[in-house]
Formats: structure tokens, sequence, C-alpha cells
């Protein structure tokens, strides 16, 4: 397995210049900082002020929006470009999070909220995607990536619990108590958007779109469907139910906080020590799946050992899933290097993730309608964690 780029036949002719990519780790790892202060705390105020349906909802209703963004954004780069699409994202993100703080009515609905802020992510997404593209044409695209993760949870690494603290002390209900946490979110992401405008690079433009462009027949990217439609189902779970499962068992605005924490020193770790080992990563994958199955059982615990036990899998499979990832969208990516236009294809990459997230937050909503203990979603995880067997025809 080749984790290298080769010669791109895009038609760059120049290496893209050094100081674009720090510009994009710039406001990437703000977006990142951001996200890592909004992302987990959203999911909590919607569990105690609703319920964990409610988070299910809102989640699946990102989905929906976000993919159908990601459609129209291709037809918007028929006017613009990739780097104003990851700007106008990014900051649009800022203004739903205010409508939320100040205006509440729609925004506090989960389901509705969810549809709004959707819209936005798809455009950043869409632009991020392509914009990264094409910055790193000349680059290790893995060492790329596994930098740029390390940088992003560096980023978020302090960003939860302090989003925790902010959280605990503050003495209001619902919506109130969020809201100075909410609010330094929202201001950050303007600080990344507009910071993403200095960047050279403007990344691809289409002078054409239509649907039809996101239905790709290429025999090559099918094995690219099949992680992509396995590869976020159980990471989405852990990423979204987790950290409720953990304020659930603790009661703590604060011990939730640093479970986001603890994942970023994860990921840091991991990268770090996969760009060192990512030729192993090639001759080992099947036995890393292995593991991260096996790990994935520990979610069964419960009793006085269960929070101990959610530590110990999430680390153990966050520590494992990103180098995995990593590998397969190097690979990816390098397969796009031969593609002239390459906006379908992270369009119908989306049609894809979307379908094994929505399928994972549907499975988690009908053990809901069940009625079950919450305790009992944690049993999915294991289930779950056998898509990872996915991951094996984009490694190969």
């Amino acid at each position: 397995m080749n984790f290298h780029s080769p010669r791109s036949r895009n038609g760059a002719g120049t290496a893209i210049p050094t100081s674009d990519l720090m510009i994009y780790y710039a406001s990437y790892n703000i977006f990142a900082f951001a996200n890592g202060m909004f992302g987990i705390f959203i999911n909590i105020l919607f569990f105690t002020r609703f319920s964990i349906l409610s988070v299910m909802e809102y989640q699946a209703a990102i989905q929906t929006t976000q993919t159908i963004m990601f459609i129209v954004s291709g037809y918007i780069l028929r006017f613009t470009n990739a780097r104003a699409l990851f700007s106008i994202g990014t900051i649009a993100r800022s203004v739903i999070i205010f409508g939320m703080i100040f205006i509440r009515g729609p925004f506090y609905v989960p389901y509705t909220f969810g549809l709004l802020y959707g819209i936005p992510s798809g455009v950043f997404w869409a632009g991020n995607n392509t914009l990264s593209q094409a910055i790193t044409r000349k680059v290790n695209r893995f060492n790329f990536l596994s930098t740029n993760s390390a940088l992003s949870s560096a980023a978020g690494l302090l960003a939860p619990l302090i989003a925790g603290f902010i959280v605990s002390e503050s003495h209001g209900t619902g919506i109130a108590r969020y809201r100075l946490d909410f609010l330094i979110s929202a201001l950050l992401l303007i600080a990344a958007g507009i910071i993403a405008m200095t960047i050279r690079e403007t990344g691809e433009r289409r002078k054409s779109f239509s649907v039809r462009d996101t239905i790709i027949n290429n025999p090559e990217y099918l094995r690219f469907k099949i992680f992509f439609f396995l590869s976020n189902m159980m990471t989405i779970v852990i990423s979204t139910f987790v950290p409720v499962y953990v304020f659930y068992l603790t009661h703590s605005y604060i011990i939730a906080g640093f479970f986001g924490t603890f994942s970023a020193i994860i990921v840091i770790s991991s990268n770090v020590s996969s760009m060192y080992l990512q030729r192993r990563i090639g001759s080992s994958y099947r036995t890393i799946i292995a593991i991260v199955i096996a790990s994935s059982f520990l979610y069964a615990v419960r009793g006085q050992y269960a929070i101990i036990a959610v530590f110990v899998a999430s680390g153990i499979i966050t520590f494992l899933m990103t180098p995995l990832g990593n590998a397969a969208m190097s690979s990816f990516m390098n397969f796009l290097d031969g593609i002239e236009y390459t906006s379908g294809y992270w369009i119908n990459r989306e049609y894809y993730l979307v379908s094994g997230r929505i399928i994972a937050f549907l499975i988690l909503s009908v053990i809901s309608i069940a009625g079950v203990s919450i305790y009992d979603y944690a049993l999915a995880i294991p289930a779950l964690s056998f898509t990872v067997i996915g991951y094996i025809k984009a490694l190969k």
C-alpha cells in the first residue's frame, strides 16, 4: 500500500506555497477548537432538556441538510471557489449558533436546529474537501492527514474541558447555562472563516455541474463506496452517544468535558505515532480491526466499573481507528489525483457516509422508542463495531 501522492494529473505545475498550508492549519484548527467547545455540549443540552431521542433527531437532521447542501455546493462552485465555500460555511455556522442563543424559537427545537445547522455544515465540508485536495497535491497525503488531525486534536485538547468548567459554573437553566460556551464557539468560527480567506490557493472551481456528476460508476471506486458507507457507523455513535453516556453515568459536566480532552489526547498520540509506523499499518490492519471489535465489548460493562470501561474502550478504539482512517483517506485522495474534476466524487462520498450515519442513528432511535434503558444504547456499539471490516477494501 502506497501512501505517497503520485504526481498530479490535474495540471498543477508548481508546488503549493507552504504558507497556504500553515494558514489552512490555523483556520481549520480554530474551527476544531470551536467545535470542541460546542459539539459535546449541544448534545448534552438536548439530552438534559428533552431526551436521548432528541439527540438522535438533531444528528439525523444535520446529516440530511448537510448532504443536500453538499450537492448544492457543486452548483455554487460554478460561481465561486472552494476557499470561499470553506469561509462562508464556517461563518454561517456561527450565525445559526447566535440564533439559538438570542432568538431561540425554532433554533431551540432539536430537529429544526439540526436542519438549520446542517446547511452551513454542508457548504463548509464541500469547500474543505476540495480546498484540502488542492493544497496537498505536492505533499505526502498520509502525513498531511495525520498532522492536521493531530493539530486539530491539540486545538481541541482543552476546548471540551474549558467548556465543561464554563457550563458547570453557570447558574442558569436550559440554554442560559450554555450561553457563554456557545457564544465563544460562535466567535471563534467567525475568526476561522476570516483567516481562511487569506489562503492564496482557491481550490477547484466548476464551469458546469449537474447531479449526474455525483453518480459515480467507476469500478475502481467501488471499494471506496463500501468503505465510506461503513466507516462512520460506529465512530459517529461513539462521538455522539458516548459523551452523553459519560454525563449520564457521572452527572458531571466537567467529566463529560474531560472525556473530550481525553479523546483529543488519544488522537494526538495516535497521529504522531502513526506517521512513524505508517508502513506497518499496511501489513497489520486486519489485526488492528480485530482489536477494535474486541475492545468495543467493554461498553457492555455495567456497575461501578462502567465509566472506567468506557474510557478504556474509547481510548483503544480511537487510538487504532485514527491511523486506519488516515490510511484509507490517503488512498482515496491519491486515487482522486487521476480525476479531472473531483467535486462529484466528494459529493458521492457524502451520499455513502450520510447513509451509514443515518442508519446508525435509526438503530439508536429504535432502541429509544422501545423504551429501554440508556445502558442498552451502549450495547449497539459492539454490534456496529463489525462495520470496521469495511476498511479492508480501501486499505488493500
